[in-house]
């Protein structure tokens, strides 16, 4: 909104691994056990399926922000 003086910033988002929608090899099992290990690994981020990307992605969790005044 103008005048607000909030600015919208989209955190970073890492690819960790793009999976191919045509390897029938990959299963869901295959991509859960992956993001559970990413999790461990970077406990500091949010890990995820993007599906617009087909790939398993992680961003900086977000930090609470104190109240608005």
């Amino acid at each position: 909104m103008p005048g607000t003086g909030h600015t919208t910033v989209r955190p970073e988002k890492t690819v960790h691994l793009r999976i191919d929608p045509n390897d029938e090899s990959t299963t869901l099992e295959d991509v859960l056990s992956r993001i559970s290990e990413l999790q461990r690994k970077h406990p500091d981020r949010e890990v995820f399926f993007d599906g617009d990307e087909y790939a398993i992605c992680s961003r900086p969790k977000r930090t609470h922000a104190s109240a608005v005044h």
